[in-house]
């Protein structure tokens, strides 16, 4: 099973992601970026809406495969916060009873199930168009 994918090459850096899991028993640990010399988040190609060949000196992926993975990154970021107001009730629990009252983790089973439904779909869709070149 492949742990990681090819992403690009980013200042003379070969990027790879690595692929997502179900982490501390309540959530997906997912868009770790990097190699052996560096690590930061996928999140951080989200920003300022930069095209694949913004970040990327040489790449696998097409100008329309790359907004297709970001898509998807954007929606995986988003349920993951979702899923961790529901598990814990709040963005922040500052004071019980108050900023808590939504805590329900029914609901966060299900955000999860739908995260990793993106997540499974990003991988696959990544692998795939990686395989293809």
């Amino acid at each position: 099973m492949t742990t990681k994918i090819y992403l690009g090459t980013q200042d003379n850096e070969r990027m790879y992601v690595t692929k997502h899991k179900w982490d501390c028993n309540w959530y997906w640990a997912l868009g770790y970026v990097g190699n052996d010399n560096c690590h930061f988040h996928f999140d951080s190609y989200l920003k300022d809406g930069k095209s694949v060949n913004d970040v990327f000196t040489e790449c696998n992926f097409t100008y329309g495969d790359w907004w297709v993975i970001r898509d998807l990154f954007t929606q995986a970021y988003a349920l993951k916060k979702v899923a961790e107001v529901y598990q814990y009730g709040g963005h922040q629990i500052t004071k019980a009873g108050v900023t808590d009252i939504i805590k329900n983790s029914d609901k966060a089973k299900q955000v999860n199930e739908d995260l990793k439904l993106i997540l499974d779909t990003v991988w696959d869709f990544m692998l795939v168009t990686n395989l293809r070149k």
